[in-house]
Formats: C-alpha cells, sequence, structure tokens
C-alpha cells in the first residue's frame, strides 16, 4: 500500500505544473488519459488584477503572447511579442482563440480540442474561469462580474490583441455578458452546446447550497452527468470522471462553488441578440445533446441570431470538444480563416440545410 503511494506521488510530481498544488498532483496520478495529463503538465498561471489565473495555449499561442506579460508567470518566456505600443504587428495569422469552459469544470475539458487545434496551427488559449478551475480568485471573488474582469483582464494582457472567443455550455454565457457587459470586443464568436437561454438559478439558503455543492463533488452525481454527456456512452468512464473532479481539491474550491450558487447566476437570455448581432458567429451543437436537447434551445439562437452559422455535429452529445474533437477543431480553423457560412465541413451539418 505505501510502495504503491509512494509510486502515485512520484508520478504526480513529474507532471507538476506551477499551478497544480499537491493535493491535485496526487489525484491527477490516478489518471490515465494521456491528453489530460499532458494538458496538466503545461498548465501556466499568470497574476491578473483580480485573480490568478490558469490557463493552458497552443505552441502557436506561446509565438504571439502580449507584450506586457511578467515572464515570470511563465514556464516557457521564448515567445514572439505580437503586440507593439499600442498597435498590433500584423502576423499574417488569424486572430487567436480564447476558449471558455462551462459550470465546474476547468480547461481541462479541452484536453482533446487544443491537440487538434496545435495540429492545425490553430493560436488557442484556455483559461480555468474564476471560481472554477485551478484559478484562485481575488478580492473580486466568483461573480458574474468577476468573471466579466477576469475575461477582460486575460484578453488585454495574456492576448494582447484582437480575438475570437468560444465559450462551451454556461461558458457560452461568460462570453456573452463579456461582450453586452465588459470591455471585449472579439472578432468572432463561437458558441458550443452554449447555455445561454436558461436565466438565473432558483434562491437557495446557505445551507442548502453547500449540501448541493458536497453533492455535486460526490462519485454517483459525476457518474449520472458524465454519461449524459456523451452519445457514445463508453466514453464516460471512471477516468474521466477522474479528470473532472481534479478541480475540487483546489483549496477554496467548496466556498467559491456556494458563493457563485448563491449569486443567483448568469441571464443572459436577453443579452444573446444585441450583443452578438453584429459579430461573426459560428455555434456548434451535438446532435443528439441530452443537457441541453437542440430542439428546445436551438430554435431561440436562429431568432436572436438570424446570421450566425449554426452547426449540428453529428454522433455527439453535450460536449463536442470532448467526443469530437477533431470535426470541432476544423470548423472552429476555418471559422478563424473564413469567417460564418462556411459550406460544408466534415461531421457537421447546417441547421439551415437540415430544414
Amino acid at each position: 500500500m505505501h510502495v504503491t503511494l509512494l509510486l502515485l506521488l512520484g508520478a504526480a510530481r513529474a507532471l507538476v505544473a506551477p499551478a497544480v498544488t499537491a493535493p491535485i498532483a496526487s489525484k491527477l496520478a490516478e489518471v490515465q488519459e494521456p491528453a489530460a495529463r499532458a494538458l496538466a503538465e503545461a498548465y501556466e498561471v499568470v497574476d491578473l488584477p483580480s485573480s490568478r489565473t490558469t490557463f493552458v495555449r497552443t505552441a502557436a499561442a506561446r509565438d504571439g503572447g502580449a507584450a506586457s506579460l511578467p515572464v515570470r508567470y511563465l514556464r516557457d518566456a521564448n515567445y514572439l511579442c505580437a503586440v507593439c505600443g499600442a498597435g498590433v504587428v500584423e502576423t499574417g495569422r488569424s486572430p487567436p482563440l480564447v476558449l471558455l469552459h462551462g459550470f465546474d469544470s476547468s480547461a481541462l475539458e479541452f484536453r482533446r480540442l487544443l491537440p487538434a487545434l496545435e495540429a492545425r496551427g490553430v493560436a488557442a488559449y484556455a483559461l480555468d474561469v474564476a471560481g472554477w478551475g485551478l484559478t484562485e480568485p481575488g478580492d473580486a471573488g466568483v461573480s458574474v462580474e468577476a468573471k466579466r474582469k477576469q475575461v477582460e483582464e486575460f484578453c488585454r494582457e495574456v492576448v494582447g490583441g484582437p480575438c475570437v472567443l468560444a465559450g462551451a455550455s454556461l461558458g457560452a454565457a461568460v462570453v456573452v455578458d463579456a461582450v453586452a457587459n465588459g470591455g471585449v470586443a472579439p472578432v468572432k464568436v463561437a458558441l458550443l452546446g452554449p447555455q445561454c437561454m436558461i436565466d438565473g438559478a432558483p434562491p437557495v439558503p446557505e445551507w442548502g447550497a453547500r449540501l448541493g455543492v458536497r453533492v455535486l463533488r460526490s462519485w454517483p452525481l459525476r457518474a449520472l452527468a458524465n454519461r449524459i454527456a456523451y452519445k457514445d456512452k463508453s466514453l464516460g468512464t471512471k477516468d474521466a470522471i477522474r479528470v473532472g473532479l481534479l478541480h475540487c481539491e483546489r483549496d477554496g474550491w467548496e466556498d467559491d462553488a456556494v458563493a457563485w450558487l448563491l449569486g443567483g447566476g448568469y441571464s443572459v437570455s436577453e443579452l444573446v441578440s444585441p450583443a452578438l448581432r453584429d459579430a461573426e458567429t459560428l455555434i456548434l451543437w451535438g446532435e443528439s445533446d441530452e443537457i441541453l436537447p437542440p430542439a428546445d434551445a436551438l430554435p431561440q439562437f436562429v431568432e436572436a441570431l438570424p446570421g450566425a452559422d449554426i452547426r449540428y455535429v453529428a454522433e455527439c452529445g453535450h460536449v463536442p470538444h470532448l467526443e469530437q474533437p477533431g470535426a470541432t477543431a476544423t470548423a472552429l480553423a476555418r471559422f478563424l480563416d473564413e469567417g460564418a457560412n462556411l459550406g460544408y465541413v466534415s461531421g457537421t451539418t447546417s441547421v439551415a440545410s437540415a430544414r
């Protein structure tokens, strides 16, 4: 028993990145998926004004970070500056992609998408949203306003120039709020299985919120959520559950989750159209999404954003970036290069053509 524990801890230390604390590292040693372990090793951390934000990025993004980003917070300081004074140097590339994960998750949910984007030469970042993932919130807390501020700061201080914002599930609401109410003006927007049309959360007492959070951390609930997230149920493995629980080992996770639930959550359904109607928008939706069935919410997006390129992802549930990373990466890469109205994209079907 002791030998096994020592081996696990030894493996964990080999994987430790600056943002991975000892409790998380010990749990990470139990994870088998190579993509998850590789992404955890690639984690970086930067002190923004509002939070100590953890993030990962592709090689192309490391070649074009912000000039103002303090080198001491990076694991690899050998990057080329894409920002010069107040202007952006023309690099000949598409603007970088900034990925925002969903509720009570982390950037590790992009563990299969980021390598696919990297293979396509895409400059992409994925950050842990304040209060979720491994990010340590500062005095700003974990509220809607704090998350908005974090996104603004990250785009300004880390990305350092125009970008494309992409949100998965509730991460889509983070995008909509940041564009509608904040200082972020993305070149384009991509939404993956977006949760934007169900507003707020029912009020609960503090003890009820804390009980709910502890249930949220439980293996049975995670196993159920993991299973219904995929069309291919064989992907809802015990290892996937371990990955999904890693961020729960962060100090302060429970208190942050309680504070978020007591705060009422996002209410952005009325903001989708005014925030995004002038932005080129791509929406990818798993055709077999059981968590947010397309038949329920998709018509609202069609009405709110008539100019958006809305696509079903074939053989896919709620998480196209995990279940169909290749098709998702291809659609995103082409969207960055070409804009909306992509025409044929393997593994996807345009909602307009499917009617």
